[in-house]
């Protein structure tokens, strides 16, 4: 096979692997899949800026408790 065969070649299966995604996303089941997906990627968003949240507050605590002891430790 010459290197243009399977370029084309290639461009085939991409073609048709495209088509079939096309056609797959555009099913009930495939729109259902869609919205499930955004639906779980939300649902981790929304965990990852609690978590982040919670960290903040843990670091704000921590440091605060450092300046209170560096206060005490000049007094």
């Amino acid at each position: 096979m010459g290197d243009k065969t399977k370029i084309m070649g290639a461009l085939v299966l991409g073609a048709i692997a495209g088509v079939a995604i096309v056609k797959l996303l555009e099913s009930e089941k495939g729109k259902e899949f869609v919205e499930s997906a955004k639906e779980k990627a939300q649902a981790t968003a929304d965990d990852i800026k609690a978590k982040i949240h919670q960290l903040e507050n843990e670091l704000t605590e921590l440091l605060q408790m450092q300046q209170e002891s560096n206060s005490n430790n000049k007094a």
